[in-house]
């Protein structure tokens, strides 16, 4: 028989190697503009870290304005970063601003939908992850509580196409994860598992500090498992209110059997 634990698990770069896929789609953005821009000299290195945390840090920004991840034109990204790498190579201004508006904009837009079209692809679950999850499954109230970025039907093919759906009680997808989610998620659990012990553990496990935080504002009590699989998180996101850090899925593993 279950528990009457809760564990609420987040989807991309949880369970599926989300982030392998979009730092390879990534790299090919800076090497094709990186190609393009050969005749100004300036030095762009694909396989960089730097150049990455640069795209990843003006990728950020652009979502901060927008409000959401998801983009409004596919040529945002690319034209940014040509911005960006005319400035480094000290083009003139005059002529920089011209090259954007005659040859930029076209390039970022063709560059700009084929990193889309990479970025559709589906990313595969982590090693070990369903051994993990069919131990929470046996012990737990599995609920896995994921954002579909304006695309619901993405969301579910890549839980249908790594065969995840068998290991969850309930699968919620929803536009925006935020506080009322999260709590809305919580107290289906709650009802659904017919939890009546006020003592009950409750389990959210995610890559983004920042939903473990809404999580721990919600619910002091609930104990928050960061899923740090990369060398960092991929939106530089840090928390004090993080009870467990996993850099592998092995960690992941000893953590939920701990608690």
């Amino acid at each position: 028989m279950k528990s009457g634990n809760i564990v609420i698990w987040d989807l991309d770069s949880t369970l599926i190697d989300t982030n392998t896929v979009f730092e390879n789609a990534q790299k090919n953005v800076i090497s094709k503009i990186s190609k393009e821009l050969d005749n100004f000299s300036i030095d762009i290195d694909p396989e960089s870290e730097k150049e990455m945390d640069e795209l990843r840090a003006v990728d950020y920004e652009g979502i901060k304005m927008r409000g959401h991840p998801t983009y409004d034109s596919p040529s945002q990204l690319p034209l940014s970063l040509i911005y960006l790498y005319l400035k480094r190579g000290k083009v003139n201004d005059n002529y920089a601003a011209a090259w954007i508006a005659n040859k930029g904009i076209k390039l970022a837009d063709k560059i700009g939908k084929e990193y889309l079209e990479e970025l559709d692809k589906t990313p595969k679950k982590f090693t070990g992850i369903e051994k993990v999850l069919e131990e929470s499954s046996k012990r737990n109230y599995n609920i896995l509580l994921t954002e579909y970025f304006g695309n619901e039907e993405k969301q579910y093919k890549k839980i249908k196409e790594n065969n995840l759906d068998g290991y969850f009680d309930k699968i919620m997808a929803v536009e925006k994860k935020d506080k009322f989610t999260i709590m809305s998620t919580t107290e289906y659990g709650i009802l659904e598992n017919e939890i009546k012990d006020s003592k009950f553990k409750l389990v959210i496990v995610d890559d983004r500090s920042k939903y473990l935080e809404i999580a721990k504002s919600a619910y002091p009590f609930c104990i928050t498992v960061n899923v740090l699989f990369g060398e960092k998180e991929i939106f530089r996101e840090s928390s004090n209110t993080i009870d467990y850090t996993a850099r592998n899925v092995s960690e992941l593993n000893n953590i939920l059997q701990s608690i």
